[in-house]
């Protein structure tokens, strides 16, 4: 004779029912979410490799972004540099006409380098959303300002036409005429002669006092002259460069590509490259006159000619980074970044396939174990059910 489950046994068979459905609701939940759990408590024995694993995935996170943005200004400082590589070669182009032809250019001369400056210029200017792409770290004004009051243009002579610049004029004082005593700045028809003989000039007096040609305003001192176009890429103008029109700072930017690299990368309006590109156009751009046969104004574009050829790299001795080693150093430092990202993606790749098996599920083996628990539930609410239903008058 079978015998009547006792009221413990039924408890029992109730307890088991609640944990499987338990565990189908865990299931179901797991098949939604495609998470083994909802909290690292549900993953105890690999909590510190996935709390470890995604931390370090959120590093490379952030230094992606910061490899991207670098990556994305220096493509851009590259494009610009080139920009300014193709200015640079028509310049040299034009030079090379005209010197050639002396009739090429004609009076045009000075307004062409006039306009290929100030396109280099505003290639300097260059910004990158909030930053300029030339200045530094300086965001708050024009890296390059050949407006501004402080910058003296690339010319012996002042725009008033009868004064000397001091920027070239106050070394050709002291070193070529051996004076030690201040001047004051005045009538250079004057002053130069002064300065030298201490005497009244017996150079004739310009026709036009208030515009003298280039012919006449060399001919009060031919040595002045000289001292001046040669001045334009001497060792000590090379030493110490005029870069008056420079408005930005010395900081060099730099990125954060990896816990343990940080790399700078410092591209400045101020380079030696740049401010001779900028003194060549300036310094044909201010001649007194657009007479290409003027032997006095052919060499100034002479000697502009040789600064540009240096500053592309043509002449094999330039002294100075040139325009296209600017270029190489910035694709060095893309490489550089573009190997670290790379390393960082296969990084990424295989934490994200560690994380995949600790943290994900086996859907196929979920749902195996989810219908046999859906089984095994409908088998113990049958069985409840059944033993609900006995009683003892049934039994008798």
């Amino acid at each position: 004779m079978t015998r009547v489950p006792t009221f413990s046994t039924q408890q029992l068979t109730l307890f088991h029912t609640l944990n499987t459905q338990s565990r189908i609701a865990d299931l179901q939940l797991q098949l939604a979410t495609g998470k083994k759990s909802q909290s690292y408590a549900g993953v105890s024995k690999d909590a510190l490799k996935i709390v470890t694993l995604e931390t370090r995935r959120l590093e490379i996170a952030q230094f992606t972004k910061n490899i991207n943005t670098t990556d994305n200004r220096l493509q851009l400082i590259d494009a610009t540099v080139a920009s300014i590589e193709e200015l640079a070669v028509e310049l040299r182009d034009i030079l090379d006409r005209s010197l050639e032809l002396p009739d090429a250019a004609g009076g045009n001369l000075p307004t062409i380098a006039a306009n290929l400056r100030d396109a280099i210029v505003g290639l300097l200017n260059t910004r990158s959303g909030d930053t300029f792409l030339f200045g530094g770290t300086r965001t708050d004004r024009l890296p390059v300002d050949i407006t501004a009051a402080g910058y003296n243009s690339m010319s012996l002579i002042q725009s008033d036409g009868v004064t000397v610049d001091s920027t070239f004029y106050d070394a050709y004082y002291t070193q070529v005429l051996g004076n030690t005593l201040p001047y004051a700045q005045g009538s250079f028809y004057n002053q130069i002669y002064f300065d030298k003989n201490g005497v009244a000039p017996t150079v004739p007096a310009p026709a036009d006092p208030d515009n003298p040609t280039l012919a006449e305003f060399v001919a009060e001192d031919p040595g002045l002259w000289q001292y001046y176009v040669d001045q334009m890429n001497s060792a000590q103008m090379l030493a110490n460069p005029k870069v008056d029109y420079y408005k930005g700072d010395t900081n060099a930017n730099s990125v954060r590509a990896d816990a343990s690299l940080t790399i700078n990368y410092d591209v400045r309006a101020d380079q030696l490259v740049f401010q001779q590109l900028i003194a060549a156009a300036d310094a044909i751009a201010n001649l007194p006159n657009g007479d290409s046969t003027d032997a006095n104004e052919r060499a100034v574009m002479t000697k502009a000619r040789e600064m540009v050829r240096n500053a592309l790299g043509t002449t094999g001795n330039p002294g100075f980074t040139t325009i296209n080693q600017v270029r190489m150093g910035v694709t060095t430092i893309r490489e550089t970044l573009g190997i670290t990202l790379e390393r960082h993606q296969r990084f990424d790749a295989y934490a994200e396939g560690v994380l995949d098996d600790l943290e994900n599920i086996n859907e196929a083996d979920v749902i195996v174990r989810l219908q046999g628990d859906q089984s095994a539930l409908e088998a113990s609410f049958a069985m409840l059910a059944r033993l609900q239903s006995l009683s003892l008058l049934n039994f008798l």
